[in-house]
């Protein structure tokens, strides 16, 4: 996103959930998904953020060391309802950890896993996949159409403050915009500091008419910005909800290996490209590989959707021994990489985002990837 009105500035807790809510929308997160501000207080300052895929002791220590008052997870800490807070026992011991180091926990989970850019689009890139779509569509972010009038010759200006990467993006087409000419009239009441004219007189201005059209989960950042672009002391705009789909979002990606590789040298790519020494294979190995979908976490509720999307191998997280049905895994197989690890991969690439993010829309704050984290077990 291009913001260059927008000089930088201290962040607050809330300042940072905007951002990451116009990002990574929590409203995209499943039903039953904990998301969003765990821990703390939105008015409270932050500067340094550590991003982890979850809460634990070498996690909340690594934060106090790098002076971090927000801890940003992609696990939740605060899943299940807590019927209790006891210090020596798991959940209730970690939360401890986090309100006496003085932390801000923050989790962006599902929301992360079915955005555009999220996990699951940056595991595909990683596994060189061609033609990615979506395994498993769940919804789509509605689309609205923005009209504001700009005095003539600043539309440009105001333009560039709203496109983004998905602001005036139609299809494969972005910067779309469409501008008409007319006269707008106004008459600055006392107190008012009009860019052009005078208090108490009416003033007639050639203006354009400039819309675009903006993701539902993008509306509020893209006011932002263009109030903080426009020229006028108040910006006359409208907003429009429309019908046509917007951007699709789901779990997990297919796509497709060119060229095809046969089923040990993708075994070879897959633990490099995850960093494991070995990985679990559910199924016959197939001779060739070619159509692959992947899915971060938890993936055995995908395994049909897979198999009958034409896949002929499903890289996932874990899946439970219930979830898979081996007389259907004829001419399919799945690999299990491990839950952590393949998540954790994302952890760096989610770092280089946000200090991005932040950095664009103005905000002094430092991101840093957790260094701590290891898988939760070691095969031996």
């Amino acid at each position: 996103m291009r913001t260059p009105f927008l000089r930088p500035m201290a962040a607050l807790l809330k300042d940072i959930l905007a951002r990451l809510d116009a990002a990574y929308p929590f409203a995209w997160a499943v039903p039953e998904d904990r998301v969003g501000l765990q821990v703390g207080h939105p008015e409270n300052p932050v500067e340094v953020i550590l991003a982890a895929l979850e809460v634990s002791e070498p996690v909340v220590a690594e934060a106090q060391a790098k002076k971090a008052q927000l801890l940003l997870t992609h696990h939740p800490l605060l899943y299940q309802p807590l019927g209790e807070v006891r210090e020596d026992r798991g959940a209730g011991r970690l939360l401890a950890a986090v309100l006496r180091a003085g932390l801000a926990l923050v989790a962006c989970h599902t929301n992360l896993d079915v955005a555009p850019a999220g996990v699951n689009d940056y595991l595909a890139r990683l596994l060189k996949l061609e033609e990615v779509e979506l395994l498993s569509p769940v919804s789509g972010d509605p689309l609205h159409k923005l009209a504001v009038f700009v005095p003539v010759g600043y539309e440009d200006r105001v333009r560039e403050a709203l496109f983004d990467d998905r602001v005036g993006v139609i299809g494969r087409y972005s910067h779309c915009s469409f501008a008409g000419r007319g006269q707008g009239t106004y008459l600055p009441l006392q107190g008012a500091q009009p860019f052009r004219g005078e208090v108490a007189s009416l003033t007639r201005a050639e203006e354009s008419r400039l819309e675009v059209l903006v993701p539902e989960s993008r509306v509020l950042a893209a006011l932002d910005r263009l109030k903080a672009s426009h020229p006028y002391e108040e910006v006359a705009y409208d907003l429009y909800p429309l019908k046509n789909s917007g951007s699709p979002l789901g779990f997990g990606r297919l796509g497709r290996l060119s060229p095809p590789l046969d089923f040990t040298r993708v075994v070879a790519w897959v633990k490099e490209v995850f960093g494991v020494s070995g990985v679990r294979v559910w199924g016959p190995a197939p001779a060739r590989v070619e159509r692959v979908a992947v899915l971060g976490g938890s993936g055995g509720d995908f395994i049909s959707t897979a198999r009958e999307k034409g896949a002929q191998l499903y890289i996932t997280g874990e899946v439970r021994h219930h979830q898979v049905n081996l007389g259907d895994l004829k001419d399919f197989a799945i690999l299990e990489v491990g839950h952590f690890s393949s998540e954790a991969v994302f952890i760096p690439e989610w770092v280089r985002q946000l200090n991005l993010l932040f950095q664009e829309n103005g905000l002094k704050v430092q991101v840093h990837g957790a260094q701590t984290e290891a898988p939760p077990f070691a095969c031996l």
